[in-house]
């Protein structure tokens, strides 16, 4: 089973890996587009004081800036645009006319002769927000008249922002990862126990069949042995043999019957009801168990209300409610009682049989439905385990349940429950 469980943690983690990839990716891409959507909107902010250059701005004529002995330039010694200016974030005028270039707000350092090229660029792009191939810069224009207002931003400005984006989602997709691993371990136990229930399952049906094919067929040889080594004897004086062999041949008979009974019971789906007199089966399946119980001189006992309806299929009805009679009578000790009872509650058909001198341990109860399962007690009776497995799915074919309780002082109850019909 544990190679099922890795072939389950690999299958799982490839397909979450390859999901949280493209999720995280998604969500890189529109954190990407929000940025620059904020990073425009910070730009077109930025140049909104100016719609026109004054006297303190310094225009661009080829000459690096005029700088102060500090070393800012002398257009940001003004307080007030000082105030304004917004790290990372160039913003320029461009007079049209005269083709002079201002700087209004000088938010990283850039050389003059960049600035230039990047303004015709901008100006002859069909976008007014986008990036420049040439240089990596991030621009904005905005129509002021016939003249320009321009807003660059240096690409490490989105840059940074998007590295620390980059390395919260990361940290996401990690801690992710590791989430859904522990959860696919957890997640594997669960869906390899299943697998180790039919496993279980299917070991102890071949150890099962193994031993009711095992014995008929060992008395089946024994017998031909015996009567090869009297080739003299007439056949009258053989048929405790014979017999024998043919007593060994129907329990096999049988055993065949039950498998292929079950089967074919499994592959059906549920089978089409209609309404039926449950009461009127109930009295049948009784009058057919009479003989039995008097020859095992068991007394039966029934109390059957008038007129329950119930929706089933006449036939697997009757197989049900003959067949937990049947089972009742099998189990119950010579000379005790069976009890039977029919009765209408809640809009539920509950008829139940009661052996009182039968019980089931607890340990057994659970897996008595289960096919070829039989408790220690129960193996000392004929039969093969299949007899309450061909019930049950007959029950549930006809959307009925069987239900069973035992109890040391009061004995064994089986109890199947139908729907009620309106007649």
């Amino acid at each position: 089973m544990q190679q099922y469980r890795q072939r389950f943690v690999i299958y799982t983690m490839t397909l979450i890996v390859f999901v949280l990839a493209a999720v995280f990716f998604a969500i890189g891409v529109f954190m990407y587009r929000t940025e620059m959507k904020e990073l425009e909107k910070t730009m077109s902010l930025v140049g909104v004081p100016w719609d026109e250059p004054n006297g303190n701005f310094m225009p661009i004529d080829g000459r690096p800036p005029l700088l102060y002995d500090d070393g800012t330039d002398e257009h940001l010694r003004d307080t007030n645009l000082r105030r304004l200016s917004n790290e990372g974030i160039l913003t320029v005028f461009v007079d049209a006319q005269t083709g002079v270039i201002f700087i209004l707000n000088n938010g990283f350092s850039i050389d003059p002769d960049d600035i230039i090229e990047a303004v015709e660029q901008i100006i002859s792009a069909k976008q007014d927000f986008g990036t420049l191939k040439s240089s990596g810069y991030i621009y904005r224009r905005e129509n002021v008249g016939s003249n320009y207002k321009i807003a660059l931003a240096d690409k490490a400005y989105i840059l940074s922002r998007m590295a620390r984006n980059a390395l919260l989602l990361f940290a996401g997709f990690a801690f992710s990862i590791v989430l859904f691993f522990l959860i696919s371990l957890w997640l594997s136990k669960l869906a390899v126990k299943p697998l180790e229930r039919a496993t279980a399952l299917e070991r102890q049906f071949v150890a099962d069949i193994s031993h009711d094919l095992k014995t008929p067929v060992t008395i089946v040889l024994a017998n031909n042995s015996i009567l090869r080594s009297n080739p003299e004897a007439k056949v009258g004086e053989q048929m405790q043999w014979i017999n024998s062999t043919d007593n060994a041949a129907k329990n096999m008979i049988s055993l065949v019957d039950g498998m292929l009974t079950l089967s074919a019971l499994e592959e059906k789906k549920r089978v089409e009801r209609k309404s039926v007199n449950l009461t009127q089966i109930a009295e049948k399946s009784v009058l057919q168990m009479e003989s039995i119980a008097y020859d095992r001189r068991i007394a039966l006992e029934s109390e059957l209300d008038d007129g329950v309806f119930a929706l089933a299929e006449p036939e697997y009805a009757e197989k049900i409610l003959g067949g937990l009679i049947e089972n009742a009578l099998k189990y119950e000790p010579e000379g005790g009682l069976v009890e039977i009872r029919l009765a209408a509650v809640r809009r539920k058909a509950r008829f139940s049989v009661k052996n009182n001198g039968s019980f089931i341990p607890s340990e057994d109860l659970e897996h008595i439905f289960e096919r070829f399962y039989r408790g220690d007690k129960a193996r000392t009776k004929s039969g093969h385990g299949l007899g309450l497995p061909i019930l049950k799915r007959t029950a549930e074919l006809i959307g009925a349940e069987i239900e069973a309780v035992s109890d040391k002082h009061t004995g064994t109850v089986f109890t199947a429950v139908f729907d009620l019909s309106d007649n």
